[in-house]
């Protein structure tokens, strides 16, 4: 039921609900408007936690789609996607800069191959950008042009964990 809902679209959607509902407030001036904020908050909260992967699946892991021994950054793109090509340089330079640190797929998402991966994983746009601990449980994804200081942060919080 929750797989068409990521944590950036449920994330937009309790802001719009919360200025919603203080609007309501304003115009009504009724404070039950108000009592509903933090539920909106906790059950949003509720639903963004519940729809983050963890960890990734043994049966990908298994099944040799991609095996992760170390940390690994997975990046879902698309040739024609104008995001990925301004991306590249950036890439290239995290390789360059994690070099026998950190391993970096590439997974085009317009191959019928890499569909399964594209809907196990909720990937929405492209690019998309998961960061893998070494023992194969996500830690973090960003989605869009990849810029060098947040993905080195994103890469950063690989070796924390």
């Amino acid at each position: 039921m929750f797989e068409i809902i990521n944590y950036n679209s449920a994330l937009m959607l309790i802001i719009v609900l919360m200025l919603f509902v203080s609007y309501l407030f304003y115009r009504t001036k009724s404070y039950s408007f108000l009592l509903l904020l933090p539920i909106i908050a906790f059950a949003g909260f509720s639903v963004i936690n519940y729809a983050t992967p963890k960890e990734i699946d043994p049966e990908i892991k298994s099944a040799g789609l991609f095996l992760i021994e170390q940390p690994t950054v997975v990046e879902f793109m698309s040739p024609s996607c104008m995001a990925c090509i301004y991306s590249r340089p950036t890439v290239s330079a995290m390789k360059k800069m994690y070099e026998n640190k950190v391993k970096f797929m590439s997974i085009n998402v317009k191959e019928s191959g890499s569909m399964e991966l594209v809907r196990k994983y909720n990937v929405r746009s492209t690019p998309t950008f998961i960061m893998f601990s070494s023992d194969g449980e996500e830690i973090t994804r960003f989605s869009g042009l990849a810029r060098s200081k947040i993905m080195q942060s994103n890469i950063e919080m690989i070796f924390e964990n």
